[in-house]
């Protein structure tokens, strides 16, 4: 379903813009600090704005989106049946003006707002969604949001094997009522449904103009339109003015450069050219040291832990001294994840266990004995106890970027003291993946980002036996875990639900198939005339919220 690290999806920013972006400041710590935007500051209604982005978009069209890159737009282009509350993890309606969920939690109902507009006048209906879904499950659209509807959704499966015309879960009982009917109860199905995947589109638009070229000719309901789009230079973003949201967009235009040079980045902010750095461009560490320390930005930052985890991935398949969990815990022990958070100037938190801190089901306190503690002293006690007395010889697959070889090489450092020889193998991004799959590395460096806030997307996409080698890559299948993930999938969102995670993530954590290393925190900087910017942990830079001070 999901995708990693190296490759297109929200959990993966395969340029490794973000990790660069973690990297390369010098702050103090992952706490929060709130910048002044949000005073009762005198606003005014429009004007114009320019931000840099790093990288230039791989899609425009809402099925095909999946780069981080991507949702700093589309979702700006296109409405959702549902989203979130801002700077929250909370479902809220979007399009849709309520829903209601059957006793069984088969059945979803969808009531939309009438009058919503396509910016060429075309009106929004039920059937704008049902053209999407099919979209999703084309064979010939190819879109990596296929999965997160086949087989959740009832009759997905047969329209994507092209042996239905219609998926028969999904219906429409008038122009402004959408029914969807799933297999089985899924708790984050609403959140599924906040992806930009799932958004209303024009397919009269798609049909006359083409599916290759309404990759980069968007035609949405969304509060921005697109002006003019210079591919690898700018991107111009213009006010819808029949937004059905009254008040939003509150600016008139948005002018996006393509700016991949982070220095020239800080330059054009402390300029005032652009009007803040957030989530697609990088603070460096000199702008950001020079910020810090001058008086009219020192208390314009904010910054927010990332739903993400970086983490060792320990092959726990017996063709290494690795099978062992007493050899996997003592991994655990010995690295210093302190010190690879000092290595990126504190723009990180340590990682304890799987579920990021932002992440619903997060445990905040977790039992004594997989609350693994740095020791190498321990560390070399449960080798021996392992039968490893003098160490062995490892190898290590990590991505090739220096970023990532020197926290690599710390964590070399640690597990040397204790007897471990670990041998580096960089590799670019296509080899990364086929090695990682391949299963033949004893120690993967790697990352997972939500696709969606529920511990589903981490707990069963990573460690259930079944991802095997898709995401799986410690290669862990524990047949009680997966019954175990099997049935938290399928109940009510509740305390009882939360608590089977926790007792699922525990059996992991003893199991040791993981060290999760850190949580990546993200920083941002706002020019002190630019008001509403603020951070969460599911959405980007709030650009139909945006305002210009008088």
């Amino acid at each position: 379903m999901s995708k990693r690290w190296f490759g297109k999806g929200i959990g993966i920013f395969s340029s490794m813009a973000l990790l660069g972006l973690v990297v390369t400041g010098c702050g103090t710590s992952g706490a929060s600090t709130t910048s002044n935007n949000s005073s009762a500051s005198q606003t005014k209604t429009g004007g114009t704005i320019t931000i840099d982005e790093i990288d230039d978009f791989a899609h425009l069209d809402p099925a095909l989106a999946y780069d981080d890159g991507d949702w700093e737009v589309v979702p700006q282009f296109y409405d959702q049946l549902v989203t979130y509350k801002p700077g929250t993890s909370t479902i809220v309606p979007d399009v849709a003006t309520d829903y209601t969920v059957s006793s069984d939690g088969l059945t979803y109902t969808f009531h939309l707002h009438k009058g919503v507009k396509f910016w060429n006048g075309d009106t929004l209906t039920a059937q704008s969604f049902i053209d999407e879904f099919q979209r999703v499950l084309s064979k010939k659209v190819n879109s990596p949001g296929e999965g997160f509807l086949d087989p959740a959704v009832k009759g997905a499966h047969a329209y994507y094997e092209g042996t239905a015309k219609t998926i028969s879960g999904i219906t429409a009982p008038d122009p402004y009522t959408l029914v969807i009917q799933l297999t089985q109860p899924e708790a984050f199905f609403p959140k599924v449904l906040a992806m930009p995947f799932f958004s209303a589109v024009d397919q009269k638009f798609i049909d006359q103009v083409g599916n290759e070229k309404f990759d980069h000719d968007p035609m949405g309901t969304g509060p921005w339109e697109m002006k003019s789009y210079e591919q690898g230079n700018q991107m111009v973003l213009v006010k819808n003015p029949n937004y059905f949201k009254p008040g939003e967009p509150k600016l008139d235009e948005i002018d996006i450069d393509i700016n991949k040079n982070e220095d020239l980045a800080g330059l054009n902010f402390k300029s005032g050219k652009t009007a803040f750095i957030g989530w697609n461009q990088n603070i460096d560490s000199q702008t950001y040291i020079s910020l810090k320390n001058d008086p009219k930005y020192k208390n314009q930052f904010q910054s927010q832990p990332l739903v993400a985890t970086y983490y060792l991935a320990l092959n726990t398949k017996p063709n290494s001294p690795i099978q062992n969990k007493l050899v996997r815990q003592a991994i655990e022990m010995a690295v210093d994840k302190q010190k690879l958070v000092q290595l990126q100037n504190g723009r990180a938190e340590v990682a304890n266990q799987i579920l990021p801190p932002a992440m619903p089901g997060y445990e905040k306190t977790l039992p004594s004995d997989v609350d693994y503690q740095y020791s190498p002293a321990k560390a070399k006690q449960l080798l021996a106890q392992a039968g490893y007395p003098n160490g062995f010889k490892v190898s290590m697959l990590t991505p090739n970027d220096s970023t990532s070889i020197q926290l690599m090489t710390s964590i070399q450092a640690d597990l040397k003291q204790i007897g471990i020889d670990v041998t580096l193998d960089p590799r670019s991004s296509t080899e990364y993946l086929q090695g990682t799959e391949s299963l033949k590395y004893p120690l993967v460096y790697t990352a997972w980002f939500q696709d969606f806030p529920d511990p589903y997307d981490f707990l069963d996409i990573l460690l259930n036996g079944d991802e095997i080698p898709n995401n799986n890559w410690s290669n862990y299948n524990n047949p009680t875990v997966d019954k175990e993930l099997a049935e938290a999938k399928v109940m009510p969102d509740g305390a009882a639900r939360y608590a089977l995670y926790d007792k699922i993530q525990n059996q992991v954590l003893a199991d040791a198939p993981w060290v999760p290393l850190y949580t990546p925190v993200l920083y941002a900087v706002v020019q002190p005339n630019i008001k509403g910017f603020y951070m969460g942990p599911v959405l980007e830079d709030p650009l139909q919220n945006l305002s210009l001070s008088n």
